[in-house]
């Protein structure tokens, strides 16, 4: 069976080109099923039938090993059998039956309509980094907007009075919505940041920090992350939780889950199926 491995590893870094990494993984995998099989005197792989398999199956099951890591060793294997049966190696594959654990599933973590307001009094301010501070709050919670979304707006993708946010994403032309109040710390931030920086204000950049450059994503996690620490939420808050929160309001504000997903790209279905969990388990 070593040589078999010899043969599969050659395949997918000259043949698959596949990344060092991936094949070190797989090679690692493989050699742990190789020595479990060698441990009964089993060399020769045609000699492995569905039962012993389903025996090594069970065995990475009762290992206590992440569902992540065991779904992996399984693909190493089913990768190997597809590899022995396209080489017509083996008649048959008998991997296809074996399924991938299923994760379990999360709790989505929101906040409530109590917590959101916590976090607002605790960012009232009137200088540039609290009206900023503000701005990107409320923009995230009444939009849906994701960190990377944010930080690639610029002024001029706002349409203020219809409260409107049109950018593209890849090739694809986008169109997101906010709040009144959103637009309200819109124009105060616009504003301050047009008379702090004055005619060094680049209107391509909207969300900077005080030396006039463009925020990173690091620096939007650690503003949600201060204020709600203030406000006393006890929960880990960051820009997921604000998605969280804007998505579960909507679905039980009678959004269609499938507008939904169109409106924010959700590709996830489990996602969408943990807002709903979330919503009936509020209204026991």
């Amino acid at each position: 069976m070593r040589k078999i491995l010899k043969d599969f590893i050659y395949y997918l870094e000259f043949k698959e080109n596949k990344k060092y990494n991936t094949i070190i993984s797989l090679k690692n995998d493989l050699e742990q099923f190789i020595n479990y099989f060698a441990e009964k005197e089993i060399d020769d792989i045609k000699k492995i039938d569905y039962l012993l398999l389903r025996e090594y199956y069970n065995f990475l099951k009762n290992a206590n090993f992440s569902i992540a890591s065991f779904n992996r060793k399984l693909s190493s294997i089913k990768k190997l059998y597809k590899y022995l049966k396209e080489i017509n190696f083996i008649d048959e594959n008998i991997s296809i039956p074996l399924e991938n654990l299923k994760p379990e599933l999360k709790e989505i973590e929101y906040l409530t309509e109590d917590e959101i307001e916590k976090i607002r009094m605790e960012i009232d301010g009137n200088n540039f980094n609290s009206i900023r501070d503000k701005f990107i709050f409320e923009l995230m919670y009444s939009s849906g907007i994701t960190v990377a979304e944010l930080l690639s707006l610029g002024e001029k993708n706002f349409l203020i009075e219809e409260r409107e946010i049109q950018f593209f994403k890849g090739k694809k032309k986008k169109y997101l919505f906010f709040s009144e109040r959103c637009k309200k710390v819109l124009n105060e931030y616009v504003s301050i940041k047009k008379e702090k920086f004055k005619d060094k204000n680049n209107e391509d950049i909207l969300f900077v920090n005080n030396s006039n450059q463009r925020m990173t994503d690091r620096s939007i996690r650690r503003i949600i992350s201060k204020y709600s620490e203030k406000a006393g939420i006890k929960k880990e808050v960051s820009p997921y939780t604000i998605r969280h929160t804007f998505c579960v309001i909507m679905l039980k504000n009678g959004m269609p889950k499938e507008y939904l997903k169109h409106m924010l790209d959700i590709s996830n279905i489990d996602l969408l199926s943990g807002y709903e969990r979330s919503i009936r388990k509020e209204s026991l």
